[in-house]
């Protein structure tokens, strides 16, 4: 496997914010990579299937069906380099070595995934290093803060942007394909897993990422363009919960990760005549969830 960068970018209906990434992609120090944009629209995001950017990276534009996470695994399994480099197709570069930023932590043979920066808006400031000592794997994943500054080993990964080492991502089977769906929590799973097999993961603040978080497309519940039935809104949530939330927090994540998700949003408390199929999909999902979890994992990329 080549030294370098291959920058997986998968995208559902954001032509807009997909083409403002890439020109800032194409704005950052030459790096030996790739970009592989792997676009799941109905109608094409981006117009052919290969460009360069005007640094110089070669793009690769793959065609898959709607699945983010299958999306991403497939994006795994076509790099041509060492390092896998994941972005939302929504995020904004301003560091023009980025790329390095990420890269120069594998010169450390114990490194085995990065978890880059994540600032989000109005502002988009950086918060003070989060020194926080966590009682379990499951605290760490969830609560570390992505906005902190400064370089620390942690448990946490967000593929807003994240790197893993190729060999790593395929040792642990890549992402869990169990995720289907709108499947939040997916970064999660692969960060506990990695931990648990004794993998390193840092978080670098030096790879920073401003997080646009698009209305539309993408992941987005509240947009009803977006084709996805309530189990598939709750299934992935149900999966962490089972997989990986220790009791102590599973009150705390029911509410946050499950009710609020779509029952107790402030637009359908009000609209009884939604709670049926809300419900519905809540309690299939679950059932569905608990049986898989039953059967085992599904890795192996």
């Amino acid at each position: 496997m080549a030294p370098g960068a291959s920058i997986i970018i998968p995208t559902y209906r954001r032509s807009d914010p997909l083409h403002e990434v890439l020109l800032d992609l194409g704005r950052l120090s030459a790096v030996s990579g790739e970009v592989l944009i792997v676009d799941q629209s109905p109608s094409p995001s981006i117009e052919g299937d290969t460009r360069t950017l005007d640094n110089g990276l070669p793009v690769r534009v793959l065609r898959r069906p709607p699945g983010v996470v299958e999306a991403r695994n497939f994006g795994a399994a076509e790099a041509r380099y060492e390092v896998l480099v994941f972005l939302d197709d929504d995020v904004r570069i301003a560091e023009p070595a980025f790329i390095d930023r990420h890269l120069e932590n594998y010169t450390d043979p114990a490194v085995d995934a990065v978890c880059g920066q994540e600032l989000n808006g109005p502002d988009f400031a950086a918060d003070s290093p989060d020194e926080s000592q966590f009682a379990s794997l499951y605290e760490e994943a969830e609560f570390f803060n992505r906005r902190s500054s400064g370089k620390r080993r942690v448990a946490h990964l967000s593929t807003c942007n994240c790197s893993v080492r190729r060999s790593s991502f395929m040792s642990v089977g890549g992402f869990d394909p169990i995720f289907t769906g709108n499947s939040y929590g997916d970064d999660t799973d692969l960060a506990i897993r990695m931990a648990q097999a004794g993998m390193q993961i840092v978080f670098d603040s030096k790879a920073s990422v401003r997080h646009l978080h698009w209305q539309a497309g993408g992941l987005r519940l509240n947009d009803t363009t977006n084709v996805a039935s309530e189990f598939d809104k709750h299934f992935s949530s149900w999966l962490v919960y089972y997989r990986h939330v220790p009791p102590r927090w599973r009150r705390w994540f029911l509410w946050h990760r499950i009710l609020r998700r779509r029952l107790l949003l402030r637009r359908n408390v009000l609209r009884w005549h939604h709670w049926p199929a809300i419900i519905r999909g809540i309690l299939t999902a679950r059932e569905a969830a608990r049986q898989e979890i039953k059967a085992g994992p599904k890795t192996g990329t």
